[in-house]
């Protein structure tokens, strides 16, 4: 089985911070796009508050291939499990989203919707849309039955946390 789904599962530490943290990229992962360095960005966030931040590949037949477990077994258990989130951090998965249109709320309503496929902990790129229409957005979400755990906003190489599920309340 391991012919039919091969899996480059070398990777490289591309980055180490004094806080301890650290981007891991897989070998397998195609450098060269935009999408590449805006996840990139997103790890590098995340490393320097002292997470290892791993960008993970995606896998075709995820629950066929043997190297699923090996990246992605501490999803094991949860509804996520059998999804290939964009970075896995500190053995969490969270998905990054990012859109191409001048419709921003459109975009959001995309981003929120495909992000949460993948995961409840999703990173959105920056739209002009306000703080309180973004939260009302993913009250709306949570209103529909979606578990949404955490939602950060990155504008360039910032993250900032918009979301976090503290008993259900909005920050």
């Amino acid at each position: 089985m391991a012919e039919r789904h091969p899996t480059d599962l070398t990777y490289t530490v591309i980055e180490q911070y004094p806080s301890g943290g650290s981007v891991v990229v897989y070998n397998s992962i195609n450098r060269g796009t935009d999408d590449y360095q805006r996840i990139l960005s997103c790890a590098k966030y995340f490393a320097k508050q002292g997470k290892t931040a791993v960008m993970t590949p995606k896998l075709d037949v995820p629950y066929k291939n043997p190297a699923y477990d090996k990246i992605y077994g501490s999803l094991k258990g949860t509804p996520y499990y059998g999804k290939c989130p964009d970075l896995m951090v500190d053995k969490q998965g969270y998905e990054h989203e990012g859109y191409i249109t001048e419709n921003h709320k459109h975009a959001l309503k995309n981003m929120l919707k495909h992000g949460l496929i993948q995961s409840d902990k999703i990173i959105i790129d920056k739209t002009d849309l306000t703080d309180n229409y973004i939260k009302a957005r993913i009250k709306g979400k949570i209103n529909e039955g979606k578990k949404v755990t955490e939602v950060w906003i990155r504008d360039d190489d910032t993250l900032n946390l918009i979301y976090e599920n503290t008993n259900g309340q909005l920050i």
